[in-house]
């Protein structure tokens, strides 16, 4: 990957931190602030502008709580002034620390704006049936 790949590559892990930490600051920091931004979480409807990202978020991390959550298999494009970074979503909602773990297929895009990579579009889905993911499995974080 280009050197210029790492500060995209920051900020994809900064919003899994969030994610992982149900850290609505730190989210809120890491998103564009723009109706144009939009959200797919897996099995709902695409959600668009910032305020209902927000507000999604805002009821996942209240409802879920903190996770162990990390990307694996992270591809990174760049063109300009956009980034995007797709990537399998490792997540542990157990409150133990387990090796069972459910996989989902995510595309993160980023836009350049004030010098920083700004998240304008998070996708994340199940994997196909048959792909042997996306469903629970037992997994090691690297």
């Amino acid at each position: 990957m280009p050197d210029s790949a790492e500060p995209v590559i920051t900020a994809n892990a900064r919003f899994y931190r969030a994610l992982g930490n149900a850290d609505l600051e730190a989210m809120s920091l890491l998103w564009l602030h723009s109706d144009e931004s939009a959200c797919v979480h897996p099995g709902w409807s695409m959600l668009e502008g910032w305020e209902s990202i927000r507000q999604s978020w805002e009821a996942i991390f209240e409802n879920q709580g903190p996770f162990r959550v990390w990307p694996g298999e992270v591809s990174v494009h760049l063109d300009g002034t956009t980034a995007w970074v797709t990537c399998i979503e490792n997540i542990d909602t157990s409150r133990e620390l387990t090796d069972v773990l459910v996989q989902t297929q995510a595309t993160n895009i980023f836009r350049m704006t004030g010098g920083e990579w700004k998240m304008i579009h998070h996708h994340a889905s199940p994997l196909p049936t048959g792909s042997g993911s996306g469903e629970e499995r037992r997994i090691s974080p690297n």
